[in-house]
């Protein structure tokens, strides 16, 4: 009697050992939240803004932040919505529309004046800064390019994957402010 009861106690000690913990859902970041309606603008120059091209780790799903070091740590339950070089591209898009009231900024025209971004760092860290370094060419019509370089360094205001990807889209808000003073 007394080993059919250490049975049943060992039984229960290991059931209870291998209850399963539920991982946390999922959450998912607009990265272009706050979109304004564009106004339609007519017989205006155009300029291109060509997709905007990201380091491989920036184009997985998940977040990422810089620890120490060379360390780059992905998020487990944090993600993008969707791909973050298209939502880079629809946010300078809205930006540089709204800054310019002269020239129509659109992601496919003729002939006309086109910018490229390359974005060679963009994470938060875990010593609270934020980074959005890389640059942009803006190639003319007559092949007179430009390319300049941009390194944004700004202080996290907050704690959180929220907070640093509110303050992500006021960095390339900047960017955008950036290209706008070098295409006029």
């Amino acid at each position: 009697m007394q080993i059919k009861s250490l049975l049943i106690v060992f039984c229960l000690f290991l059931s209870a050992c291998s209850t399963t913990k539920q991982a946390p859902d999922t959450t998912y970041y607009l990265f272009d939240a706050e979109p304004v309606a564009q106004k339609q603008k007519i017989a205006k120059p155009r300029v291109l803004v060509n997709k905007v091209k990201v380091p491989d780790y920036l184009s997985t799903n998940q977040l990422v932040m810089r620890d120490s070091g060379h360390i780059l740590i992905k998020a487990n339950y944090h993600s993008w919505a969707d791909s973050l070089d298209e939502a880079i591209q629809r946010a300078l898009l809205n930006d540089l529309n709204h800054l310019n009231s002269e020239k129509e900024f659109v992601i496919a025209c003729n002939d006309c004046v086109s910018v490229n971004v390359t974005v060679d760092h963009f994470y938060p860290s875990s010593d609270g800064k934020l980074l959005l370094s890389g640059s942009f060419e803006v190639a003319t019509k007559n092949d007179q390019n430009t390319i300049s370089r941009f390194q944004l360094l700004d202080e996290l205001h907050g704690n959180g994957y929220a907070n640093a990807v509110k303050q992500m889209r006021q960095q390339v808000a900047q960017l955008a402010i950036q290209i706008n003073e070098s295409i006029e």
